[in-house]
């Protein structure tokens, strides 16, 4: 703008923005202005089409001289905005049209933002004003048209504008009567009708594509940044959109096959984004996009898996027989990438369908099978559903010669762990199963299994400290559950009268017994702990006292929230029975979330039958040459340790059923 343009009265502002037509007249009559082409000229940037003339919107064309005016109305405010612009962005088209008649320069006047007039009334969605503005722009001088496109600071004209901002009524208005706008991309290469698209606008859509009434088709630009293009991103949104694009569009057929930078098809975009009916429609107007791969060789059958859209998968197939051939650029099947995506669905489909037996056994550029991947990222459940189906082969080595077992007992630190732990729930199953592993690994599974449990790692950045850390954690618990229950065992529900006086009440004896047992259960824990801990205990017994400890927490905190239910049951009485059973609801969801996911590993039980038969489930696969072999080979059994976890839960479970049932039916219990 010029450096010594003056500013707009204040009176003159205020009848511009309210949109008085007849006091900005009487104003600029006053200042002696009021007949057009008699005020002072002034000199007014303007951006033209960067296509016509060469520039950008970072380095504006020189100032030129467009026209003549009222001197008053040539001001600008501080933001660089004209008479014109307030009037557009309020949308007072009456005004406007006067403005235009009194100064033609201001319609191709452009702000600080380098907006014209008509990116403000497209802004706003002023649709009225935004009509009669193309034509005063192009009567306005030589460059009208590349004023018509001009575009502002973020590369967008009027229309782009305008669908940015939603108003599809102005989009069609401005598609009608300035339909090159259409064809005009932003800096990145964003459309007009790309945006439509992205936003999922049916109505944008179909405004920009409209053939004009003599048959002519649409202008409009299909592109997009990065190489997509509307059909990309109408994809990813709606059918009805996808369907307007290939019906209206000159280019829509031919978009069916066209790649993004990625070298991902419209195709790879439906299937990202779950669009099962664009899918049927792209496959049924051309089969052989399930064929086409992206940069990094993902199929479409590929990107389905990892969506886990069974679906679209069966679909696909449908479409190629040759599925099982299709790999990535790592030499995977989707099989292999749905697993990798942690996609059980789509897992369990494979595994329980013959007719993709031969993705079962497949093997990647690395050697490794999708049962050796399963095993990589610690996935219990497609482990087990892997091993539900007998076709698969569990001693297959990959290229550096390990198995799946093999694997699941390198990836698993040596140490103290969490029973629920990915990891150890794999290596169980693949232990439980008696699965191949190799010499390298070390042979023998029942000694190998001890190692694993018993052994210290070598290293000094190890699981040690997190094994330390769980140890002292468990320590504080303990204690505090036996410091909670020692101190209720002499604070009795009902209180003492020489001897404590609801003694004979069943639900009091309930109290004590299990206040007991949570005592007895955190103190023997707390004092295993402190054993474990200690640096001079052998380090096998460390283990296995932390062990004893970490079976024993579970059962006490679960047998303190009983003795606090029966206590509570006590000291509440026969006055207050729904209040009870209240209490004693609350409670077994308490005794149950004491021991989350407890029933959680019960999944494996179908594919240890499967593939060892009772064998497996307790753990004893030849005749032990000791009793002490015996013990604790059933002891770290399947059966073993899915009956003992939950056991102390099924018990108390069973204890507050039986009295909310007793407390319902007697009085007094």
């Amino acid at each position: 703008m010029a450096g010594s343009q003056q500013g707009l009265d204040s009176e003159l502002l205020c009848a511009l923005t309210s949109g008085g037509e007849a006091c900005v007249e009487e104003l600029l009559a006053r200042q002696g202005d009021g007949h057009p082409r008699t005020g002072s000229r002034v000199a007014i940037s303007v951006l033209l089409d960067a296509a016509t003339t060469g520039a950008t919107a970072a380095a504006p064309l020189p100032l030129r001289r467009l026209g003549e005016g009222p001197s008053s109305l040539l001001g600008l405010t501080n933001t660089g905005s004209t008479a014109l612009h307030l009037v557009a962005s309020r949308g007072h088209a009456g005004l406007a049209r006067r403005l235009c008649e009194l100064a033609p320069s201001l319609v191709a006047t452009l702000d600080a933002g380098l907006d014209t007039p008509l990116h403000r009334a497209a802004k706003a969605g002023h649709r009225e004003l935004a009509a009669c503005l193309p034509s005063a722009m192009r009567a306005s001088g030589p460059d009208a048209d590349a004023a018509v496109r001009a575009r502002n600071r973020l590369g967008a004209t009027a229309l782009y504008e305008a669908v940015r901002n939603g108003h599809a009524e102005t989009v069609e208005l401005l598609a009608t009567e300035a339909p090159e706008l259409a064809s005009v991309t932003t800096d990145d290469g964003a459309s007009p009708l790309y945006l439509a698209a992205v936003t999922g606008s049916t109505a944008m859509v179909r405004a920009l594509l409209r053939r004009s009434p003599d048959g002519t088709p649409s202008l409009a630009s299909v592109a997009g940044p990065e190489g997509r293009t509307a059909l990309h991103a109408a994809a990813a949104k709606s059918q009805e959109i996808v369907e307007e694009i290939l019906e209206l569009s000159e280019q829509g057929p031919a978009l069916l096959a066209t790649p993004d930078s990625s070298g991902r098809t419209a195709l790879h975009y439906a299937l990202s984004h779950s669009q099962h009916g664009v899918v049927s429609l792209f496959l049924s107007a051309e089969a052989s996009l399930a064929r086409v791969p992206d940069n990094e060789g993902l199929f479409p059958a590929h990107v389905a898996a990892m969506m886990g859209s069974i679906r679209n998968i069966v679909e696909l197939v449908e479409r190629c027989p040759e599925y099982a051939e299709l790999v990535d650029g790592q030499g995977r099947n989707f099989l292999h990438c749905a697993i990798e995506h942690d996609q059980g669905n789509v897992v369990g489909f494979i595994c329980r369908d013959d007719g993709f037996a031969a993705l079962l056994n497949a093997i990647d550029y690395e050697g490794n099978t999708p049962l050796h991947l399963a095993v990589k990222y610690g996935r219990p459940r497609m482990v087990s559903l892997l091993l539900q189906n007998m076709t698969v082969e569990v001693g297959i080595t990959n290229r550096d010669g390990l198995t799946a077992a093999d694997l699941a007992y390198s990836h698993l630190d040596p140490g103290l762990h969490y029973f629920l732990n990915p990891r150890a729930v794999v290596k169980n199953c693949l232990y439980w199963t008696r699965a191949p592993v190799t010499l390298r690994a070390g042979g023998d599974h029942v000694h190998l299994h001890r190692r694993t449990c018993n052994a210290t790692p070598a290293t000094d950045d190890d699981p040690k400290k997190d094994i330390d850390g769980i140890t002292a954690t468990a320590t504080i618990a303990s204690f505090l559950i036996a410091a909670v229950t020692f101190a209720a065992a002499f604070t009795v529900p009902g209180g003492y009268g020489g001897a404590a006086v609801l003694a004979r009440r069943l639900a009091f004896r309930a109290f004590v017994a299990s206040d007991t047992a949570a005592f007895l259960c955190s103190i023997v824990a707390t004092c295993l702990l402190v054993y474990g801990g200690a640096g001079q205990v052998p380090r096998g017994q460390r283990r296995l006292y932390q062990r004893s400890a970490s079976g024993l927490l579970p059962p006490g905190a679960q047998l303190m929230v009983a003795a606090f239910a029966f206590g509570v049951h006590v000291a509440l009485g026969e006055a207050n029975r729904w209040l009870v059973t209240l209490v004693y609801v609350l409670a077994l969801a308490a005794v149950l979330l004491c021991f989350p996911g407890v029933w959680a590993p019960l999944y494996l039980g179908k594919a240890i039958w499967r593939r060892a038969g009772w064998r497996g489930l307790v753990n004893v696969h030849r005749r032990p040459v000791s009793l002490e072999e015996f013990i604790w080979l059933f002891t770290t059994s399947f059966l073993f340790k899915n009956l003992a976890r939950p056991l102390f839960a099924v018990l108390i479970s069973a204890a507050f059923v039986v009295s909310i049932a007793l407390n319902i039916a007697f009085t007094n219990y």
